[in-house]
């Protein structure tokens, strides 16, 4: 009797069990399914919710000082990159042996920055932690490099540009650097980091491109009462967790092709401002072609990123091929900024430095900390 009894404990423990473990693999596989559609009605109103609580953060950032620690690398392979995988290979690397069917490059730099949104002035100080580092990841032979470590300083300002960067090396050391003053396009009134200067909210809140699509959006559906083309549809997907709520948007893309499409799904969180804090691109056959993440830090109430990520996929198997990783730190809000710091004296030149003003036709050597005229040779 006894041993039925326990038996029959045994038997019930082990249902129990069971169900616990079922019930948890559950509530584990049902987590995406917490994301309920949104009505077609709803959809304008949220995405204006949306872009105007982005721009909202945006407009708070006048003042921004920090550093920011990069991580890029790069994969160069297959036929489409057959030429410039070869000149990488014979201008970047030590370029011993046969050109590899893959190379990769990484790079660790780091940006010190000063911003003055209302001003439109700009500081940064760029420089490598450590040599790029170039190599074969098929064999894992490191492939060397050409390149030195170096540092680039510029100061921006609405009417010029300076900037400060090696100007004679000898044995693949700096020896001498150059400073040179030039008028700013007016088109370079707004600057970029990749085309005039680093701009962090550009760079770190890349996010708000998003706010062009949405404006498009908005007006299509206000228009035609949803956003419907060629049988796909903008979803839009709400979970909502104790205090949290979250929006998930996936946005279609036609392409040249009739019929095929790439999505981009992106995640807003309430706890970050509504901002952006995940996004995925995908190609017509589902699969990979960029993924990003954003990490914030709520500063004075406003948001700004503390992380992020940024990859990109290629070729038939879209493998990776492209990732970034941002990491800021030492940051500072709306906090006054002394004025010399947009000026030469922040430049990094050491006595007898030259410095070049494009603008007045004039060159200068730096001495003792002021700019002292030279006499061009004719």
């Amino acid at each position: 009797m006894k041993k039925r009894i326990l038996n029959k404990t045994k038997l019930c423990t082990v249902v129990l069990l069971t169900l616990l473990n079922f019930v948890v693999e559950g509530l584990g596989n049902n987590t995406e399914k917490n994301f309920q559609p949104v009505p077609p009605d709803q959809m304008s109103g949220i995405l204006t919710m949306i872009s105007n609580e982005t721009q909202s953060n945006y407009d708070k950032i006048k003042i921004w000082q920090g550093k920011v620690d990069a991580t890029t690398g790069i994969i160069y392979e297959g036929t489409e990159a057959e030429r410039v995988l070869e000149r990488v290979f014979k201008n970047k690397t030590d370029g011993v042996g046969q050109v590899p069917k893959k190379v990769k490059r990484l790079s660790e730099s780091t940006v010190e920055f000063a911003v003055n949104c209302d001003r439109g002035l700009f500081f940064d100080k760029k420089f490598y932690r450590s040599p790029l580092r170039y190599t074969d990841p098929n064999r894992g032979r490191v492939l060397g490099t050409k390149r030195i470590v170096g540092s680039t300083t510029t100061i921006a300002t609405p009417e010029y540009r300076i900037t400060n960067a090696p100007f004679i090396k000898r044995k693949d050391v700096i020896i001498t650097r150059k400073a040179v003053k030039e008028k700013r396009a007016s088109k370079e009134s707004r600057p970029t980091f990749r085309r005039d200067i680093f701009d962090p909210r550009i760079e770190a809140i890349d996010g708000r491109a998003f706010r062009g699509s949405f404006f498009f959006l908005i007006d299509y559906i206000e228009k035609h009462g949803e956003f419907r083309i060629d049988g796909q549809s903008l979803r839009i997907e709400k979970r909502v967790a104790g205090t949290t709520t979250e929006y998930r948007i996936e946005i279609p893309s036609p392409q040249k092709n009739p019929g095929e499409f790439i999505f981009t799904t992106m995640i807003f969180n309430n706890d970050k401002g509504f901002n952006i804090t995940s996004s995925e691109t995908r190609r017509p056959d589902g699969k990979l072609f960029q993924k990003a993440v954003w990490e914030y830090e709520a500063i004075n109430g406003v948001y700004l990123p503390t992380r992020t990520m940024i990859q990109t996929f290629q070729g038939e198997n879209a493998e990776l091929g492209s990732e970034r990783e941002c990491i800021y730190t030492n940051l500072k809000l709306n906090q006054a900024i002394p004025e010399e710091s947009f000026t030469y004296k922040n430049l990094g030149l050491q006595n007898g430095d030259k410095f070049i003003d494009k603008t007045l036709d004039k060159d200068y050597i730096f001495q003792d900390g002021n700019l002292i005229p030279s006499i061009k040779k004719n």
